[in-house]
């Protein structure tokens, strides 16, 4: 006991009385029975943690979920009533009231509320508690209000909905906790049960686990003390195939292990010094690949030190295209060009190695087929090549070339080389993958510069347009007014003020008009007012009366739904610029427009009958105008598909996930 407390110096002298007596009682105890109540605390203690935890859980779970089911019933009878409401069709809402009530077990009331704070419908029957009006109450800028009530058959969670921003009035449900508490109930008793038989079943398990635990532990002390004596003939028994058995297995082992030890650490270095051998190859291949300097540069760097690292005389590397069938030779050692020609014309991927495209892994090539680019060849030392490794160049599962290596002696490369090749040529398959996103990535800089620049460049020249036409339009008809009503000053007759008003009316009509037709072509208003589908069949019917161009426009899945305002602008703006480019490049005589909202996105395809062009030449040039819709639609989450040929037409398909839509809108 004093040699225990003497690690506890904390401890005043009364305290290290009190703690040697409860060790001493505490030690005086059988292992069994401290294992006994160590298995029963523990399952009591978990069973109460887990019981509390999972009730706590389940009631923050159970509300969440209550809470969004209010939220949803009160905006879904919020949103089915604005039309009823606006006809006067009371009849209507109280059957819709009738229904949310009817199909919704936990709601126990709903009504709405004019904004004058005239019940308009309700479900209590005949008689309606004025005093439930004044318990919510939700701004018009908000979405919803919750306000929890406390009456006689438990908490009420009373939901306040503005209808039409408030303008129609407030929908009002009230939902129930009382499924919420009973199933908290009976969870919580299905636990305590459960935590009553583990216990139950834990100390059972308990006890026969103590037998198995000490009887082979009294016959391994038996051994130690035999062995302490010097008696080696005795062995420990082997109980069963566990821990202690481990133990009894490894202390019977223990002398004949301390006579292998030195071969095995000799095994251990010759192990070291190969895997020291691999991280240093590693390393500076990664230092080859990691400076900044283009692809061919790179792996012509990293083939020399690979080669010189593994006492190699020659090799070459070559790449796959995106297509991963037209092979380019980057790099080569020691190979004579026109060898290196023949491999890149009719060789990879149609000769041996080119099975590696299959199984993703090196393989040692011997003997050459006589059609092999490097058959027969002769290397420095006048050897012959009998054969060549070839290691793919892989990323993401996805082979992107071949690293090869020539050999005159089928033996020159081990196991262990071959692994570390393929080690390589992974790490050079990502290198290669990098620096062909970092081209891709530069490309699109250099392309959204460009685009940024046009834009600029089109704002300016808005600018210029709108100034341009304030000051020939009207400047000049608020000077005619100003004019007119200097003349109107000297007039004494009233039919000559008469005369002249209605002339200044006139100009301020056009006037007017003018202003509001520069401020349509900035931003339509009816996107804003009524939605997409609206703002387009305007834009549509303005289109054909500017151009002649005949164009069908239609809407599916619309009706009564709008989209976030910024998913709106986008796809106004995708189809404003497609429709566009039909009158300055397609000269197609129809176009149709198709807006489509389905479960899973919303789409809108524009097509017409033109003369159509090469996507994949458009794509290489960087249009700046295909590049700007391509630009939209990936900044909504979206995707944008092109899909034309020469003297068939154009089809542009802009696609939008609900899912991200929605997500948008509620950001």
């Amino acid at each position: 006991m004093s040699a225990l407390t003497d690690r506890l110096p904390g401890l005043s002298p009364p305290a290290r009385r009190l703690f040697d007596r409860f060790w001493a009682a505490a030690g005086a105890v059988s292992v069994r029975t401290k294992i006994l109540g160590i298995v029963l605390g523990l399952v009591l203690m978990l069973g109460a943690g887990v019981t509390l935890q999972v009730r706590t859980t389940l009631r923050n779970a159970l509300s969440h979920e209550l809470h969004n089911r209010g939220v949803s019933i009160t905006r879904d009878v919020a949103a089915r009533s604005v039309d009823l409401i606006l006809v006067h069709d009371l009849y209507g809402v109280y059957q819709l009231l009738q229904d949310t009530l009817t199909n919704n077990e936990d709601v126990r009331y709903a009504f709405i509320v004019s904004p004058q704070g005239e019940v308009l419908a309700h479900t209590f029957g005949d008689g309606f508690p004025l005093e439930l009006v004044g318990v919510n109450a939700v701004e018009s800028a908000e979405r919803y209000h919750l306000q929890k009530i406390i009456t006689e058959e438990g908490a009420i969670w009373d939901f306040a909905v503005p209808i039409f921003d408030g303008r129609a009035g407030v929908a009002r449900v009230g939902l129930s906790e009382q499924a919420m508490q009973t199933t908290l109930g009976n969870v919580t008793r299905q636990l305590l049960i459960t935590t009553i038989v583990v216990s139950l079943v834990g100390v059972a398990a308990a006890m026969f686990l103590t037998w198995l635990i000490t009887r082979p532990v009294l016959d391994l002390v038996d051994v130690t003390r035999a062995v302490a004596r010097g008696d080696l003939s005795q062995t420990a028994p082997h109980w069963a195939d566990d821990e202690i058995g481990l133990l009894s297995d490894s202390f019977n082992a223990m002398i004949g292990d301390l006579a292998t030890a030195r071969a095995e650490s000799e095994a251990f270095n010759a192990e070291l010094l190969r895997r020291n051998r691999e991280l240093a190859v590693l390393n500076e291949v990664a230092q080859a690949v990691s400076r900044q300097q283009d692809l061919d540069e790179m792996l012509d760097n990293a083939l020399r030190r690979v080669l010189d690292l593994m006492n190699l005389e020659a090799g070459w590397i070559l790449l796959l295209e995106a297509n991963g069938t037209r092979p380019r030779i980057v790099c080569s050692v020691n190979i004579p060009a026109e060898v290196a020609r023949r491999e890149e014309r009719g060789g990879f991927p149609h000769c041996q190695c080119g099975k590696l495209i299959e199984e993703r892994r090196p393989l040692f090539i011997t003997p050459l087929d006589e059609t092999c680019p490097v058959y027969g060849l002769c290397l420095a030392d006048r050897r012959v090549v009998s054969g060549h490794v070839a290691v793919p160049l892989i990323s993401k599962s996805q082979v992107l070339g071949t690293l090869n290596i020539a050999c005159a002696n089928p033996k020159c490369l081990s196991d262990e080389d071959l692994q570390l090749l393929g080690a390589i040529g992974r790490q050079l398959g990502v290198a290669v993958e990098n620096a062909r996103l970092w081209e891709e990535v530069r490309q699109k800089e250099a392309a959204r510069g460009q685009l940024l620049e046009k834009i600029i460049t089109a704002q300016e020249e808005e600018r210029k347009r709108i100034a341009r036409e304030l000051h020939d339009g009207a400047s000049q008809s608020l000077t005619s007014l100003m004019v007119g009503l200097k003349v109107l000053e000297g007039l004494h007759s009233p039919a000559e003020v008469r005369q002249h008003l209605s002339n200044l009316r006139d100009v301020a009509a056009e006037t007017l008009e003018t202003v509001h037709d520069m401020a349509l072509e900035l931003r339509p208003s009816v996107l804003d007012d009524v939605g997409l589908v609206a703002a387009l069949d305007r834009y549509v019917a303005e289109y054909q009366r500017r151009f002649d161009v005949r164009v069908d426009s239609r809407a599916i899945g619309f009706e009564g739904r709008r989209l976030p305002p910024a998913i709106e602008t986008t796809l106004y703006r995708i189809v404003q610029e497609a429709l566009t480019n039909v009158v300055r490049h397609s000269g197609a005589q129809h176009a149709s427009v198709l807006l489509e909202w389905t479960s899973r996105h919303v789409r809108a395809i524009v097509e017409d009958n033109g003369c159509g062009f090469d996507v994949s030449s458009a794509r290489q040039e960087r249009k700046l105008g295909l590049y700007g819709m391509e630009e939209r639609a990936t900044l909504i989450g979206g995707s944008l598909r092109i899909e034309s040929q020469i003297g068939v037409g154009t089809t542009i398909v802009v696609d939008v996930p609900v899912i991200e839509a929605l997500a948008r809108g509620r950001t």
